[in-house]
């Protein structure tokens, strides 16, 4: 049986890292107005219109399908990710922003660019810049000339050749970031908080050891929100001046790492593309005997995976054999949508039924993000639309501030207002003039000079970034489901049974092998990259930061003030016998199931009554909280 060996070079400096392909085609997108391109999945959403003028480019070099690998501790995962942005695919958006560019550039409306009209267009190069930069400077790298983009020597431009030119720009729209690497400060947080809740020191939790933390409510809750924050819990870690770790980071035990977070390793590249070489670092990863071949319980593949790879039934996977996994179908297919908003934001596990068939289980933990479990291992994908957006606004409004000050009383402004001795604050404003003055009357409007920057911004948002990151949770992160930052009452009183699960089955304690590496992968526009990182990080205190809830009656988002998905005594301001009356399981706790169960119980019209007529057995106290 023929083997594959390993390549030193190949697997050389790769662990914990994102493998490097810069010779890999791109994968040409689909026609206009169709639907994907293959192996990329397209949401509910309208397919754009074609280009009003002539055929639509057949090709551009945009990618709006990934590949994640991932070589986790039980098995390797390969995932298809395709690329979303405003419900569309990455290359369709692509298109619209260059027909609107096309268009604002064809001052005379024939649908083409002549000599004169090429003046205006963006550089590839000072497109390339305005991606990274957030601003396109007009002359600073040049307008491209007639002849650059005339391909046909015809005289003109059309739009196929318009789009043909930015290159360099289109295989910027979206790319791989490097690995964020594990968090050392990890460490700190989790032997903190395990030390605090070891009564007896050694070394293990048990069940009244980890239920015990809900105590901790009554002496360490300094706000009163009925929850526990990272800084509440143990605010010997914080320096309080600068919000960060006092003291020394904590080392895993003889320099080792025993969570096992080094070893782990991501691999991105664009869809069908894979390198060779993924599958020599396979067999060196999982290969325990040194065999050079891999047996299904080296692998860790499911039945089926491993079945359909073993054509000849040997029990084992030589390198051609696993090669096959690499080039075929991926395991998993999601799709990740960005949105401006992150409550607009989609991820969508698409072939969910074969998922569960090879062993993966899927937690949708907000629409945008989804959490996959290979075993014990989490794989985390997030379209990720931070609350704090970056805002480019400022730079237009910074030049507005200008604009209103060269025109004065006047609605416009003409060259004379932005040229002399005076006027040198005013040269950031002439140096737009001539593009942005669309009709040439030599007069450049307020709304000429929004439309300019509008077309700027309608650019640098489409820019997108793929990071992928390698963390270590800490125990807090364990024991926060939801990763609001808070350990709610809820999580608190589950907290043991969502733990043990972790450990080998019949487990009677918790030990720290439960906590195991994190990979994730985060969709973001490249503006939005800090809060990315930040996200990735341990702490998210969230004081001042109130989740509003967005499921349940009114009536109970309204009580539900802590914004932890309950309600409890406290936040509820009806009558204990109300309260006892909703709460069916009598933990205290009012639940967004108890909520709706009870909300529609009293909503349901008693047998008298008319089926449109008015409730009248609704209680009368949740009348008020829904005005």
């Amino acid at each position: 049986m023929k083997r594959l060996l390993l390549s030193a070079v190949a697997v050389a400096g790769l662990t914990g890292s994102v493998l490097a392909v810069p010779d890999a085609p791109t994968l040409a997108p689909a026609p206009r107005g169709k639907a994907s391109q293959v192996g990329a999945l397209k949401p509910d959403a309208p397919a754009l219109a074609p280009a009003p003028r002539g055929k639509a480019p057949k090709t551009t070099a945009v990618s709006d399908t990934f590949e994640v690998l991932t070589f986790t501790n039980q098995r390797p995962v390969r995932v298809r990710v395709s690329i979303f942005q405003e419900g569309k695919l990455m290359s369709e958006l692509w298109l619209d922003r260059l027909q609107k560019a096309f268009d604002f550039c064809d001052r005379d409306g024939d649908g083409f660019l002549n000599e004169k009209e090429t003046r205006f267009v963006f550089s590839d190069q000072g497109m390339v810049q305005l991606l990274a930069n957030g601003f396109y400077q007009p002359g600073a790298t040049g307008a491209p000339t007639l002849g650059t983009l005339d391909k046909d020597g015809d005289g003109k431009v059309s739009f196929d050749e318009f789009v043909a030119y930015y290159k360099r720009t289109a295989e910027q729209l979206l790319r791989e970031q490097p690995v964020q690497p594990d968090n050392a400060q990890n460490v700190s947080v989790t032997e903190a908080i395990f030390k605090m809740l070891d009564a007896n020191g050694d070394g293990k939790l048990t069940k009244d050891e980890v239920k015990a933390v809900e105590k901790l409510l009554a002496t360490r809750d300094s706000d009163e929100d009925e929850c526990l924050s990272m800084q509440e819990l143990s605010p010997e870690l914080f320096d309080p001046n600068f919000g960060g770790f006092r003291g020394q980071v904590a080392q895993p035990p003889n320099g080792g790492d025993p969570t096992g977070a080094r070893s782990q390793k991501v691999v991105v590249y664009r869809a069908g593309r894979g390198p060779g070489a993924i599958t020599q670092q396979g067999i060196k990863r999982y290969d325990k005997n040194g065999d050079f071949e891999l047996t299904q319980a080296e692998v860790g593949f499911d039945d089926l995976t491993f079945r359909t790879l073993d054509k000849d039934g040997n029990g084992s996977l030589d390198g051609e054999e696993l090669d096959v996994w690499r080039t075929g179908e991926p395991d998993l297919a999601i799709t990740l949508s960005l949105a401006p908003r992150a409550v607009d934001c989609v991820a969508k596990l698409v072939n969910e039924k074969e998922a569960a068939a090879h062993g993966f289980v899927m937690k949708q933990v907000e629409n945008g993000r989804i959490v996959l479990h290979v075993g014990k291992q989490p794989i985390d994908f997030w379209a990720f639309a931070p609350v704090a957006q970056y805002s480019q606004g400022t730079l237009k409004q910074q030049y507005a501030y200008l604009f209103t000050q060269a025109a004065g009383t006047k609605k416009y402004v003409e060259d004379k207002d932005l040229t002399g001795p005076n006027a040198v604050q005013f040269q950031f404003v002439r140096v737009l003039f001539d593009a942005a003055d669309r009709n040439g009357d030599g007069k450049m409007t307020k709304e000429e000079f929004d439309a300019y920057f509008d077309l700027q911004d309608s650019f640098r948002n489409l820019s997108l970034s793929l990071t992928p990151t390698i963390q270590t949770p800490t125990l807090f992160q364990l024991l926060d489901e939801n990763r609001d930052g808070r350990l709610s009452v809820r999580e608190l009183r589950t907290a043991w049974t969502r733990l043990v699960v972790l450990e080998e089955p019949g487990a009677e304690v918790l030990t720290k092998n439960i906590i195991q590496p994190s990979v994730a992968l985060r969709l973001a526009r490249t503006f939005d990259r800090v809060y990315v990182q930040q996200a990735s990080q341990v702490f998210n205190v969230n004081q001042n930061q109130v989740v509003i809830p967005t499921k349940g009656p009114l009536w109970f988002r309204k009580m539900d003030r802590n914004g932890d998905g309950d309600v409890s005594r406290t936040e509820y301001v009806g009558t204990k016998e109300e309260f006892d009356a909703i709460d069916a399981d009598h933990d205290d706790l009012i639940s967004l199931a108890e909520a709706e169960a009870f909300d529609k119980k009293m909503r349901e019209p008693s047998e008298k009554d008319k089926p449109n007529a008015p409730q009248p057995n609704a209680k009368s106290y949740l009348k008020p909280l829904e005005k």
